[in-house]
């Protein structure tokens, strides 16, 4: 189901850049969302019933790691500038950890993706 989606995604992109309709533009909003609902279900279902020895898991896994850290930052930065002074440099520290955490869990990704390859 998520392929079909990528590759009727990718057909109506490029439909779009040949020929920029308004009615086709809002195809491929609905589109792009539904694709990315179903990497999102795939992704879930993945990790529930996939087996670490699959060679798809990891990326999945990694990648999960990554996005639950980028939106960790992005709400820790978010509450940084309510915080006292001795606080929000103790959390952009922290902050920054996370940030050079997310940074080698992304190269996990690229590493296990290049093996599966």
């Amino acid at each position: 189901m998520l392929q079909s989606k990528r590759l009727i995604l990718a057909t109506l992109e490029r439909r779009l850049r040949n020929r920029p309709l308004e009615s086709m533009r809002a195809r491929v909003v609905s589109l792009r969302a539904e694709t990315e609902d179903a990497y999102e279900h795939y992704c879930l279902s993945l990790l529930r019933w996939g087996s670490a020895e699959s060679p798809q898991y990891w990326p999945v896994a990694y990648g999960r790691l990554v996005d639950t850290a980028e939106k960790l930052s992005r709400r820790l930065r978010g509450v940084a500038h309510d915080l006292p002074a001795s606080d929000r440099y103790q959390m952009a520290t922290e902050v920054e950890m996370l940030e050079a955490l997310a940074e080698r869990w992304r190269q996990s990704v690229k590493a296990s993706i290049t093996a599966v390859a």
